[in-house]
């Protein structure tokens, strides 16, 4: 029903194609991303996309089993279950159905470089997604002249402004998108879908 609002459970980062898959329908309905966590670039690709409301799953477990009379729902829950079905933020992304994967993953990265939040360098950014390629900080350290103590200082507070935990899970898939952790197919969307057509298949979601 186009009129019915969809709930995605799942790690925005890992299913950007499927948030491409259904663009018509992100565009045109109410939508509630429930997920494990949210990363700085899961946050990037949910805003590219313009899906506005989002819930960490424990927040909502706990709200839902808890024994108390007046629960104290997520307020994106709340948002989601009482407005109007049609949405009225529209989404950054431009629809191009030619685009390729990397097209789409390039694009939601430069969105991610071009909107950092204040406090946040370009400079400062890039050492963290060198770091999080590999590159050990000593050898980074010695190339832009800096201390390594200065490094892992940068790392902390950067990541600490971008609304992460500076853990190496978080440096690895906070930061920017990787082809290697899509767990949805791409698949190439015509040129404007009916929106009241079958979804498309999601692969390797669990």
């Amino acid at each position: 029903m186009p009129d019915a609002g969809l709930i995605l459970a799942l790690n925005p980062h890992e299913h950007v194609y499927l948030f491409h898959a259904l663009l018509t329908r992100l565009q045109n309905r109410k939508v509630l991303v429930v997920a494990d966590r949210l990363y700085y670039i899961d946050r990037c690709v949910l805003q590219y996309f313009g899906v506005m409301d989002y819930v960490l799953k424990d927040e909502l477990s706990c709200a839902i089993r808890s024994d108390r009379e007046k629960l104290r729902l997520p307020e994106a829950w709340l948002r989601f279950c009482h407005r109007p079905q049609k949405k009225t933020v529209a989404a950054t992304y431009a629809f191009n159905a030619g685009e390729t994967p990397e097209e789409v993953l390039f694009n939601i990265n430069q969105y991610a470089w071009w909107n950092l939040p204040p406090g946040v360098t370009q400079a400062k950014y890039a050492l963290l997604i060198l770091l999080s390629s590999g590159h050990p900080a000593i050898e980074l350290a010695k190339k832009f002249g800096l201390g390594t103590k200065t490094v892992s200082i940068y790392r902390k507070k950067v990541m600490y402004r971008l609304g992460m935990d500076s853990s190496p899970l978080s440096l690895f898939r906070g930061l920017k998108l990787d082809a290697h952790l899509q767990r949805t197919a791409f698949a190439h969307n015509p040129a404007v879908p009916d929106d009241n057509c079958a979804l498309p298949i999601a692969v390797g979601m669990n």
